[in-house]
């Protein structure tokens, strides 16, 4: 009867280390939590992966998604005030910055693009409003100019002409020839 025992514990440990390489996911059949991944494919956009699994109770197959979550920094405002990082706000203010110009969409995706992953690796906790206002004008600055200017003058608080004269000039300055 021993040796029955010791053979049970045995399966048991080997059906427990079974399970462990088996990623942990509910059936939608009958609740196990584990199954077997049978299939993996990334999407065209490379933005999430697709797993076809098969329950290790029901046998059911089924299907499921995975996407990446990614954490923003806090936005540290003028004001003092923190909240969360929000790149609609930056889309908001490209659209006025690029007004009237054809193929606005394009551009500002980019350029939104090109910010939230500049935020994201330089800084993952936190961020102060100004930063992410040079980032936009930096981008901005080299591929298009009047939209740099647009922003400029809301970003740096252009009181009078005399401001915006004086970045016209570095603009000018700085842009290759």
């Amino acid at each position: 009867m021993r040796k029955f025992w010791q053979i049970y514990e045995i399966l048991t440990l080997l059906r427990d280390l079974g399970y462990i390489f088996c990623l942990q996911m509910k059936c939608p059949k009958c609740g196990h939590l584990y199954s077997k991944v049978t299939d993996t494919r990334i999407t065209a956009d490379m933005a999430s992966i697709r797993r076809r699994r098969i329950c290790l109770r029901c046998g059911h197959r089924f299907f499921t998604n995975e996407i990446v979550c990614i954490e923003y920094p806090i936005v540290i405002k003028r004001d003092g005030r923190e909240e969360e990082f929000d790149g609609e706000k930056i889309k908001i203010g490209l659209l006025k910055a690029f007004k009237k110009q054809a193929g606005i969409k394009e551009k500002v995706n980019n350029i939104v693009n090109g910010v939230l992953a500049e935020v994201i690796s330089k800084y993952p906790d936190r961020i102060q409003a100004k930063q992410i206002g040079t980032i936009v004008m930096n981008l901005l600055k080299i591929n298009e100019p009047v939209a740099y200017l647009r922003f400029a003058s809301i970003h740096k608080n252009f009181e009078t002409a005399k401001d915006f004269a004086l970045e016209f000039e570095q603009l000018l300055l700085d842009l290759p020839k």
